[in-house]
Parts: structure tokens; sequence; C-alpha cells
């Protein structure tokens, strides 16, 4: 090392320069000499010493207190003062090196309060590093802010997937549209940040870049909530997304088939098929159904009214069941519900109808019923009615269907009940005797408990039924409906007219005729159409 080739010292004559080998260059000699803090000698001097590589000692300078100087700590900052550092320039050689102390005050004269590393300035001074720009303080640099981003929770682009992983898939289940009704969340905003604020090394804020906002990508149908964080559907329908926007769309259009390549629907709101919906496929609406062409053995559902263009070949499977009113062109072995009217053009064949209002089938070439169940509370018309082979078929009106039904029902149950109780009652009868001569054993002394218990708990379902067919008797019988059947052409035999608690089966052909319930004699009469 050349700081241990080469010696400077001084004394009341002045600076003396020696060497202890001739390993030395005139950059190294005048190295050595700055890093002493020798700031002004003999450069002619200190030619001839390098050249001639004498290394006796050579006065180098005067003796001059003005360049004698001490150690100098001179801090430089930044443009953006968000770094510090510190250049020391090395004092005469027999002055003091400058301390952390001396470092600490330096910075704290330019005000630099922040990020100062004192580890830094430590191995600084220790090492007496010179005329070297060190950085010791920094900065702590603004964390811009997020920009605001929306989440979609429902994606209109996104078909559920096919869970091959259980045992059994069906595919009917795969539905190619995402419907949502009123108030389902669609996608939530996650706000934009403000960030976080920055500080410089003298201790100033430095204010962070702020997230942008974004807008939900609304089109239609959709609301968003008052802290505007939350995007909802403000009506039932299907989700659609087109040029980047979403809407709800009150009206589902299916421009072929409801089959596999679409699955079953379940639609809060409008749906218009233009096919047909196919065997084993099922449509759900609330507002409306309009099917172009056939229902076959499938199950068509709506909160409103269901109108279909084709017919209903229901093969004992087709279910159509609507809040409103059914219009169609035919049915046929179906089984079909209206809160309304049901209005067929040409035919209902071997089906179970009921309709809270009036069931209708005119139009057509015959506009006929034949076989199966007609209900209808206020009326049933057509041209023809059963068939010329005498085919079973019962009409009954003048109550409302689902009363009918339900007292129905009852019946079967209260007779079912009965027949279970009068077991029972048999039972008990022999345990009762066995027990009277002390022939009853554990097991059977049990069985006597539980069958006395179910004895009870039937004669209480049994009272049940028998009320609520009384309520349903005693409303059926305020009811001041007149229901009417009438035939414009021909009702053939076979047919049971059934016109509130009067029942009348036809054994001849009518034309033009009307049944009517007649209340003097409480039975179902005939009267011209």
């Amino acid at each position: 090392m050349v700081e241990r080739n080469l010696n400077v010292w001084a004394d009341s004559e002045g600076v003396w320069l020696s060497a202890e080998s001739g390993d030395f260059t005139l950059a190294t000699v005048t190295e050595f000499l700055r890093s002493k803090g020798v700031r002004k000698y003999n450069e002619k001097v200190i030619a001839e010493f390098v050249r001639e590589k004498n290394l006796s000692p050579q006065k180098i300078a005067e003796r001059d207190p003005a360049a004698e100087k001490d150690a100098a700590v001179v801090v430089h900052l930044d443009k953006d003062k968000m770094t510090a550092s510190v250049v020391i320039e090395p004092p005469f050689f027999m002055n003091p090196w400058p301390s952390r102390i001396d470092v600490l005050e330096a910075l704290e004269q330019k005000n630099v309060v922040f990020g100062v590393d004192e580890i830094i300035i430590e191995k600084l001074t220790e090492l007496k590093l010179h005329n070297e720009h060190v950085v010791v303080a920094t900065g702590k640099q603004p964390l811009n802010g997020d920009d605001a981003r929306i989440e979609l929770l429902l994606d209109p682009d996104q078909v559920p997937a096919v869970d091959y992983g259980v045992e059994k898939v069906d595919h009917r289940e795969r539905s190619v549209f995402i419907n949502v009704k009123q108030g389902d969340k669609i996608a939530v905003k996650h706000p934009a940040t403000q960030g976080e604020n920055g500080t410089t090394v003298v201790g100033t804020d430095v204010s962070p870049i702020a997230g942008k906002d974004v807008a939900f990508p609304i089109a239609s149908g959709l609301e968003v909530s008052e802290d505007g964080l939350l995007l909802t559907a403000a009506i039932g329908g299907r989700l659609f997304r087109k040029n980047n926007k979403l809407s709800v769309l009150p009206e589902l259009e299916i421009m072929g088939d409801v089959d596999f390549s679409v699955g079953n629907v379940d639609f809060k709101g409008y749906v218009k098929i233009w096919g047909s919906v196919r065997d084993g496929f099922r449509v759900l609406a609330s507002n409306g159904i309009e099917i172009k062409q056939m229902v076959e053995g499938g199950v068509v559902e709506s909160a409103a009214d269901i109108v279909i263009t084709g017919g209903v070949q229901g093969t004992g499977k087709g279910h159509i069941i609507a809040a409103g009113n059914i219009t169609a062109n035919f049915i046929n072995q179906a089984y079909v519900r209206s809160s309304g009217d049901i209005k067929i053009v040409n035919s209902i064949l071997h089906s179970d109808v009921s309709a809270n209002q009036t069931v209708t089938v005119m139009g057509g070439r015959k506009s006929q019923i034949i076989g199966g169940r007609i209900q209808a509370e206020l009326g049933v018309l057509c041209n023809i009615l059963g068939s010329e082979i005498g085919t079973k078929t019962e009409i009954i009106v003048g109550l409302p269907p689902f009363l009918n039904e339900r007292r129905k029902e009852l019946y079967d149950l209260i007779a079912k009940h009965t027949e279970s109780l009068e077991a029972l009652e048999a039972d008990l009868t022999y345990l009762k005797r066995q027990e009277l001569f002390g022939a009853l054993n554990e097991k059977q002394r049990s069985l006597l408990v539980t069958t006395i218990k179910s004895k009870y708990q039937l004669q209480a379902t049994l009272k049940s039924n028998q009320d609520e067919l009384d309520d349903i008797s005693n409303r059926m019988a305020l009811t001041q409906t007149q229901g009417t059947v009438k035939v414009k052409d021909v009702c053939y035999p076979g047919v049971t007219v059934a016109i509130r608690d009067a029942k009348l089966t036809v054994r001849e052909t009518f034309k033009n005729v009307t049944f009517v319930y007649d209340k003097e004699s409480a039975e179902v009469k005939l009267r011209p159409f």
C-alpha cells in the first residue's frame, strides 16, 4: 500500500516527504498527499522526487497555517430531496478526522432529519472515506393509490360447468343463460385508494398519485347502491353483456328448441321460444311464455300467461301450469292447470285439465274434447264433447277446481284412515282380551300401549280431515257460481257432467246442448245451446 511506502510530516521548517522504496508514481504520490490534507506543495520538487526515486526526505512545502485546514463535511441533497449524501474533505494530516457526531451535525445544519443511516455514517468515519459521495439518508417514496376495480359476481359469458365427478350427470340442468331475479348481486366495486404519503430526508410530505375511479359497466336493468359499491339487478331477467356493457333483459328469446343445446330454462322474465320444448326438459318463467312450435313430454310453468302456437303432445308426462291464461292449438295426454282461462283451438284429448275460470275449445275444424277430466269453475265450451265410441270423458264445473281436488284427496284420506282405524280396533280387542285373562307377555304389553297411542293419533287425524272436508263442503254450498257446459255441435254418450254437487251421465247423443244446474231439483238439466 502507498501509505506504508510514503511518509509525510511537518516541523517548524516545513512539510517533508520521504519513501521507504521506489515503488510509487506521480499519481500515487499526489493521491497520498491529497488524502493527508496536503493541498499546496512544490510540484517541481514532487516531480523530481518521483523521477529520481530519491528516498531521502524532501521539503515539499513551507508551513502555511491557512493551508492546514480542518476536515470538511459537505452535505449534498438531490433535486427532490429524497436522498442526502456526504463528501468528507480530509483535514491537514496533523488535524483530527471528523467523527460520527460531526457528520450528524452537518446533516442537521441542512435540515436532514429523516431516513438517516447511522451505521453507514459510522463506517464512513471509521474507514476515513474521503472525496466520495456516500448516501447517508434516504427518504420514503410515496405509495401511489390503486385504481378502482370491478369484480363480477355473475359473469354472463361464463357458462356453468358440468360436474363430471358426480356419479350421474343430468345435462338437462346445464343452462347457457345466467338468470337473475330482482335484487341479485351482480358485481362489487373495490374502490380506488388514495395511497400513502412519502417523506423527504428533510421531513416534508410527498403526496402520492391517487387511484382512478371506474364506473360500473351498465346499460339497463341494473342499479347501483347508494354507496356506489354494489351493482344489483333492478328487474328479473337474463344477465347479458354487449359492447362491454351489462344489462338485465326482461325477455329471453331462444331461437331454436329447448333441448340439450340449451338445457332447462328457469327465467325471471318473459320467455319466447321459436322452436319446441323437447321431451324431458323444463321451462319456468315469471312473466309469461310463448312457444312457437310444440311442447312434448316436458314441463312448462309460468307466473303469467302461456301461449303455445303448435300444441302439447304430452305423452302422459307433459305438465303445463300457468298463474294466468293458457292458449294452445291442441292438448293431448297432458296435465294442464290455469288460474285463469284455457283457450284451445282444435282439441283436448285424454288430458287432465283445470281452469279457475273457463275452458274453451273453439275455432278449429272440430274443436273437440275427448277423454280425460276437465274442470272449470265458470264453464266449458266446445264444438264436440266425447266420441262416437263412448270414450269416458268427465266435465266438472261450478266449483273452484282446487277445492274440488282437495275434497277428492280428503275423501281418499278418510277412507284410508278409517280402514287403518278398523284394523287397530281389531288388534286392540284381541290384546285387551289377552290382558283380561292375564295372558299378556311383556312384548304384547308394549304393543298394547303403542296400539292405543296410534289409535288416538289416527282418530285426531281423521277428525282434522273431516273438519276440513266439512269446511270445504260449506264453502261450496255458499258459492253462487252457476257453471255451464255448452256443446255447439254434438255431445256423445260416455260423457259425465258434474255441476256443483249434481252429476249427469250422458247415455245418448245430443246436439246443440247446454248443461246447467237446476236449483229447484238440484240436478243437472239440458237446455238448448
